[in-house]
């Protein structure tokens, strides 16, 4: 019995034993946890601080800007200025800081349909929907230039603008071209003209001599070298006409083709040949047909057609009686006076060709 209850004493003293070694493992494993999550916690604590001051240390570091000069045009800077409005920015500088630190995003039309003006359709996103977006999100900024309420002027006005040039250089060269052929087409008449109506062969000319009878007039004086001057008595003195006796104020006509427009001047020679008339006709271009000694009265300056009186016969300036000289230059030189000039002068119907 003794035995018995000695047994169940040592029993239970070895059962006592063993429970406290199992409390003592248990605490130990306890005490051991709780430090390694003490250590976690530190070194969690202290990659955050690091972490910490090195954002800090970045921040300092960024916060340095250096100045810089970018230049840009006119139409540029408004259009800056219109996108850093649209996409909410307080200034340009904003806008490009929020490019810079990425709160915005530029994004090529090839890379979204733009939709039309007026449109456009905004999408909220939040952190919350999606954890693998950063805590700031990116914006997409559409810049929409506002469309024309006349597309197809603005169109007409773009394709003239782009063609201005061309039409200035087109006009440029036909104006030298339209020059160029003027001028040919102008040395080509006037070539042809002189082959046509090229100045006559003093050889050629038929003149009067004195005492033939011009036109119902007596020839007085011929065109040459006279012996002696009728007046002066001077020798061997040139006259350069043909005189005819012919009485005071018988009128005198305009030398020409039918038709001709003819320009006279009338003016006075101080060296005898009194009251002279010049008369030009189209039709006889570089010919000068002269009158001198006429009446004083009667001349009619500028314009005249071909057959109209333009003055009458007198007898001023140097001479021995009332007579009409006839004189012809050719080019501004004197050439023996054609009978057929003679005879239109006094008569008033065109040369006889």
């Amino acid at each position: 019995m003794a035995s018995d209850q000695t047994k169940n004493t040592a029993s239970k003293h070895t059962a006592s034993k063993h429970a406290d070694s199992e409390h003592k493992a248990s605490s130990a494993k306890s005490q051991s946890a709780k430090a390694q999550s003490a250590k976690a916690q530190s070194a969690k604590a202290q990659s955050a601080r690091a972490q910490l001051d090195a954002k800090t240390s970045a921040g300092e570091a960024t916060s340095i800007k250096q100045p810089c000069r970018v230049t840009v045009t006119a139409p540029g800077w408004h259009g800056a200025k219109a996108a850093a409005i649209a996409a909410g920015c307080t200034s340009i500088s904003d806008m490009i800081e929020k490019l810079g630190s990425g709160e915005l995003a530029i994004i090529t039309p090839d890379a979204i349909r733009l939709d039309p003006l007026g449109t456009a359709s905004t999408q909220s996103f939040s952190p919350a929907t999606d954890p693998t977006l950063p805590n700031v999100i990116p914006q997409h900024v559409h810049y929409h230039a506002a469309s024309s309420a006349h597309p197809e002027i603005d169109s007409h006005i773009e394709e003239e603008a782009r063609s201005l040039p061309k039409l200035v250089i087109t006009g440029l060269c036909a104006t030298i071209i339209v020059g160029s052929l003027l001028y040919i087409a102008d040395r080509f008449i006037t070539i042809t003209a002189q082959i046509f109506s090229s100045p006559e062969k003093i050889e050629d000319i038929i003149t009067p001599v004195t005492g033939d009878i011009v036109a119902g007039y007596t020839v007085s004086d011929e065109y040459g070298i006279r012996p002696f001057h009728p007046v002066t008595g001077a020798p061997n003195v040139p006259h350069n006409g043909v005189d005819l006796a012919m009485d005071i104020g018988t009128p005198i006509y305009a030398v020409g083709k039918a038709g001709d427009r003819v320009d006279v001047e009338c003016w006075w020679d101080i060296d005898g040949g009194g009251q002279v008339v010049d008369q030009t006709a189209e039709s006889y271009p570089g010919y000068t047909f002269q009158s001198l000694h006429m009446s004083e009265n009667g001349c009619k300056e500028g314009n005249a057609t071909a057959g109209d009186i333009i003055a009458y016969s007198g007898n001023t300036g140097l001479g021995t009686g009332a007579h009409y000289d006839f004189r012809v230059k050719i080019d501004n030189e004197y050439v023996p006076p054609a009978t057929k000039y003679l005879e239109s002068a006094v008569t008033g119907d065109p040369p006889k060709e």
